[in-house]
């Protein structure tokens, strides 16, 4: 598995790695290249009317519409996998924004777990909020539902990391072990991962792990992310299957 220290590189890849089995899992993560010209069967649309989205050029790409956001409510188009074991995901990603508040990244979320107001739905994101009006740069958070309080170890913005508008290619990782979930990111999507925050969010399984884009704002601006691969190994020298064609590969060989 790649070596963590505390800066890196930017671009979007999502890697899953499953760990050890946390009792009666609904299904396996499976990896993706979204290769092939349409969506493997593995993956669960939500919300699927707040973004035009297609797999194309080995890629999967969402145009967010307005009114589309992940933070008091989960109204951004979202592709999940279910599973109720501990993981590893990595993405990478091409995000392109201009003028528009809109969020881009990996979440874990629980149906059945109440937030901190005691709203049905809970979940732990990682992700790039790009900023419009003023700022017109981004930020990366993470974050609960509608909460990223500093006490409990979650971040609002991760120092030295504010991209201009644009195109901004970024790497996004989070990792699950039981109640704890640790995420790192790539600016640039070069060098080691950034280490970000390990949280505790006792998250009621089953989860629905996976990759999102939207547009926050009522009207105006644009968001399109490219998504380029969902990558499953178990460990450094474990197999993990291809959807696509289901065919075994090592890890050293997902990672090149």
């Amino acid at each position: 598995m790649s070596r963590v220290t505390k800066y890196g590189g930017v671009v979007l890849a999502l890697v899953v790695a499953v760990g050890a089995s946390r009792g009666a899992a609904a299904a396996d993560l499976q990896s993706d290249s979204f290769d092939g010209g349409s969506l493997d069967g593995v993956w669960n649309v939500q919300n699927p009317n707040s973004a035009d989205w297609a797999v194309e050029d080995g890629k999967l790409r969402i145009t967010g519409a307005h009114n589309s956001n992940v933070w008091a409510d989960d109204t951004a188009t979202r592709f999940t996998q279910t599973t109720s074991q501990d993981f590893d995901v990595e993405t990478s990603a091409l995000i392109h924004y201009l003028d528009a508040s809109i969020v881009a990244g990996i979440t874990a979320y629980s149906a059945t777990t109440q937030d901190t107001a005691g709203r049905d739905g809970e979940w732990v994101t990682l992700k790039l909020w790009g900023r419009g009006g003023t700022d017109n740069n981004a930020v990366l958070q993470y974050q609960r539902r509608e909460n990223d309080d500093g006490a409990f170890g979650y971040v609002g913005t991760q120092p030295d990391y504010m991209p201009d508008q644009g195109d901004i290619p970024i790497g996004l990782r989070i990792r699950r072990t039981g109640d704890e979930y640790t995420s790192w990111f790539k600016p640039g999507d070069a060098g080691d991962w950034v280490d970000v925050s390990t949280v505790t969010s006792a998250l009621q399984d089953p989860l629905e792990v996976g990759i999102y884009a939207g547009n926050a704002d009522g009207e105006g601006g644009e968001i399109t992310a490219w998504f380029d691969t969902f990558t499953e190994a178990s460990d450094t020298g474990a197999t993990a299957v291809d959807p696509k064609y289901k065919t075994a590969v090592t890890w050293g060989a997902l990672k090149r």
